[in-house]
Order: structure tokens, then C-alpha cells, then sequence
């Protein structure tokens, strides 16, 4: 099931959903129980603590909760009985004949949540706010939200993300556990790669297709948009199966084409000899996982520059000639649980 782009349209959210504020309940005033309260965490599904709820509190089930401040803009959904802290708005939908469920809920979540950069700790969420926000979700005759086709479409993606429980290969078990510090090495980012910094395009210079365009992000693997290749191709450069690093150290692995912005940078081996492994995503996934240590080096008051980013360190594996170990770094992946569905 793909989805049709022409088939969306905005809606006032206020008129799609149901939005109530949760209330206060400080630490010192809660008694533990078995009902989950929510607060404005991002982790843990949003939940704080077990609690037995006093009269107060309106207890409520099958529902999705936004977060207000905190971590703002955060989006939830909630099967099992819940009560919110005033930090949250509770979310349901407002046509009685469609109810939320598992499905019909994570297709909502990341559209609700794509509304959050326009939110921070000085401008938070709250109701009159949410109720003039424009959410865009496909629809039925242009008229009616199309609950059906959001579940359905989840519902077939599900299926297709198979999880493999198999037995790990005690040989990669046993090199992993026997490795010791003494069998990796620093190597400074520039003496492994060469990188290739992306191509400004404003949004009023893009046309919409079907190719990606990354630009400086933390989340959707740094995907803000979705270009025309045919337009593109010769203007831009296309890559595939490359390591990115934004400004601020976000570090994803594309394994497919995209065009980048200028607040891209793109890792390219530079010993022709490791070529080989640009289409093994195991072992970039290694490598970001690795690259990623240095995010705690950046922010927004110190930013990814290309001379200062390229004379990091980083620390890998290595064989007995003192190489990087790329056969080590994709057999730790490997032996990851759930390895088989990457």
C-alpha cells in the first residue's frame, strides 16, 4: 500500500480531535497504584509513575497525550488505563463512529509530533495554541479524515517488519565478550575520509518528487523533504549507502539515494582499498554508532565545521596490521539481537 500524496489535505486540529488539559499532582501527594501517570518525558511512553489517582483526576484509556512543556511536542499513545499531569493534553478523536488504536495511532504520531520545532521551553503548547494548528492527513472525498486507509497502512508496514530470534553464532558471541582496549585504535576522521559537503537549495527552489533531501535534523534520518530526481541529477550530486553528519553531529547511515543541503556533510572512505564496504550497512552502522560519541562535542553554540570536524578522533577495532577491523565491525552487528530485520 503506497501512500497517495494528492490525497491529503489540512484540517483545523481542533476539528478532528477532542483536547483536554491533565492535572497537577506533585511527587510528595502521589500514592502508588497501578494507574500510569503521564507526564512530560520522552521517555518510557511518557509515563512517570504508578499511581492510585485521587477523585480529582479524570481517568482515561485509549487515548494519545502531547506533551506541553518539558520535552515538548512529544506525542504518545496510551491502550491502558492513564491519568496526566497538567504538563499534557489529552488527545482523542472526535468523530464517535472511529476509535483510536495501536495502528491508527503510530500513523498519527509523527504527524503530530512534526508540529514540535515551532515549540521550546519559552513558547510551550497549550490549548488555544493546539486548537489553530493545521494537521495534514489524508482523507476521503477531500472531506473526512481516511481512518480506514491510516490503519490499513500500518497494519500491512507491520507485517512486513519481521523479527528473527535466532540463536547467536557462539564464535561472534566469544570475540565480542574477548575484546580488549588494547584492540582498537584512534584514527583521525581526515585519514579515513574524505568529506563532501552538500549544495544550498532553498525551499522556493524545490520541486517536489520522489528523492530525499537531507538537511541539518535529529529525527527521520535527517530527511526534511522529498525532491524531483530528473530535475535535480545534474545539478546536485547524488549519493548512496553513506555515512552524514549535520552541523550540529546528528550522524545517520543512507543506504538510499538522496541529495543533500550545505548543512550536510557526506563521508566518503578514502583509502580506495575500503570501497568495498560502502554498500555494507553493517559496518556503517558500526561506524555511526561510533561517529555519534563526538555529538556531545557540538551544539548550537559550537557547530560541525569542516577543519574542525575533520581532525577528530575516533576509535575502531583493528587487525593485526593495525587496520580497521571491518570484518570485526560487521560481526558485532551481526550479532546484535534482531540484526536480521535491519
Amino acid at each position: 500500500m503506497k501512500i497517495n500524496k494528492h490525497n491529503w489535505q489540512e484540517f483545523c486540529f481542533e476539528d478532528v480531535f477532542t483536547i483536554s488539559r491533565g492535572k497537577r499532582l506533585v511527587k510528595l501527594d502521589q500514592v502508588n497504584g497501578d494507574i500510569a501517570y503521564i507526564s512530560s518525558s520522552k521517555k518510557n511512553n511518557g509515563i512517570d509513575n504508578y499511581i492510585l489517582p485521587p477523585d480529582f483526576m479524570k481517568v482515561y484509556k485509549n487515548a494519545l497525550t502531547l506533551n506541553n512543556s518539558g520535552s515538548v511536542g512529544y506525542c504518545f499513545y496510551h491502550p491502558y488505563k492513564f491519568v496526566a499531569s497538567d504538563h499534557c493534553t489529552i488527545i482523542q478523536i472526535k468523530d464517535k463512529k472511529n476509535k483510536l488504536n495501536n495502528y491508527i495511532s503510530l500513523f498519527l504520531k509523527p504527524i503530530i509530533e512534526s508540529m514540535k520545532n515551532k515549540y521550546n521551553f519559552a513558547r510551550e503548547i497549550n490549548n488555544e495554541r493546539l486548537k489553530k494548528e493545521k494537521i495534514l492527513l489524508p482523507t476521503i472525498n477531500d472531506k473526512f479524515p481516511d481512518w480506514e486507509f491510516m490503519e490499513n497502512y500500518i497494519k500491512e508496514l507491520s507485517e512486513r517488519i519481521n523479527f528473527n530470534n535466532k540463536a547467536i553464532d557462539s564464535r561472534i558471541l566469544k570475540q565480542v565478550i574477548d575484546l580488549k582496549p588494547k584492540n582498537w585504535k584512534e584514527f583521525r576522521i581526515k585519514d579515513l575520509f574524505n568529506i563532501q559537503k552538500g549544495e544550498r537549495l532553498t525551499v522556493l527552489d524545490r520541486t517536489l518528487g520522489d528523492t530525499p533531501l537531507l538537511t541539518a535534523s535529529s529525527v527521520n534520518n535527517g530527511i526534511s523533504s522529498f525532491i524531483d530526481y530528473e530535475i535535480f541529477k545534474d545539478k546536485k550530486r547524488v549519493f548512496k549507502n553513506k555515512i552524514t553528519v549535520d552541523m550540529f553531529c546528528n550522524v545517520f547511515y543512507q543506504e538510499f539515494e538522496y541529495f543533500s543541503d550545505d548543512n550536510i556533510h557526506t563521508l566518503l572512505f578514502k583509502n580506495k582499498s575500503y570501497e568495498i564496504y560502502y554498500e555494507n550497512k553493517y559496518i556503517n552502522l558500526f561506524l555511526v554508532s561510533i561517529l555519534k560519541l563526538l555529538s556531545q562535542k557540538y551544539d548550537y553554540g559550537r557547530q560541525v565545521r569542516l577543519k574542525r570536524f575533520e581532525e577528530e578522533f575516533i576509535s575502531l577495532p583493528i587487525t593485526k596490521k593495525e587496520a580497521p577491523d571491518f570484518e570485526y565491525m560487521e560481526n558485532y552487528i551481526k550479532s546484535l539481537n534482531y540484526s536480521q530485520s535491519l
